[in-house]
């Protein structure tokens, strides 16, 4: 059975970092790292397997054991049309989804918006998955001037650009291909902080 360090080199490998930047972010001595990539620890003891994973964006079973999946599973919770507009799926209260796409990702509340059209072209292509950190309520300010998706007080999901609105706990909705949407409250935004390109 393949040692559990060729798992931990992989995912490093995936995060492209270093094995002091590892340590640093799992808050672990830099020796101790160094032993488990050399394969040197059968078993960390502790949460200290948990706590590699966690950093890395892979599953505690997927590292320790090789059982399951390696990646984080993001819920895709709609699609964007060829109006801008995207076509929420059934998120529920804490945005569940019927599709997912894999990434590996450690920021808080994660989702995913599939591009359809060409609307947004050439910033966003269709097939691109727009890989999104969900902010609600007064997190929302932190979304400004910043390409996010979001979803608005009606109901309505767009992938715009937030900025202050023209009243207090508003935001105006700027596209790269269509009129600003002004005075507009939210229920949530979501950053665009990656995206995974159309492979064609």
């Amino acid at each position: 059975m393949e040692h559990w360090s060729k798992r931990l080199w992989q995912a490093l490998s995936w995060k492209g970092w270093s094995q002091r930047e590892l340590a640093r972010r799992a808050d672990i001595d830099e020796q101790k790292v160094y032993k488990y990539l050399q394969g040197k620890v059968d078993q960390p003891r502790g949460d200290t397997m948990l706590r590699l994973a966690d950093c890395l964006g892979v599953t505690e079973s997927w590292l320790r054991f090789n059982v399951g999946p390696a990646i984080i599973r993001i819920p895709v919770v709609g699609r964007v049309t060829a109006g801008e507009s995207f076509i929420p799926m059934d998120d529920g209260p804490l945005g569940g989804a019927s599709e997912e796409v894999g990434f590996s990702l450690d920021d808080a509340d994660p989702i995913a918006i599939e591009v359809r059209g060409e609307s947004m072209l050439p910033v966003y292509r269709p097939g691109d998955f727009l890989l999104c950190s969900r902010k609600r309520g007064n997190e929302i300010n932190q979304c400004l001037n910043r390409d996010c998706v979001v979803k608005t007080n009606q109901g309505e999901g767009y992938v715009k650009k937030v900025i202050t609105g023209p009243s207090e706990r508003s935001f105006t909705l700027i596209s790269y291909n269509a009129p600003a949407i002004e005075g507009v409250g939210l229920l949530w935004a979501a950053p665009i902080i990656w995206v995974k390109r159309a492979s064609h």
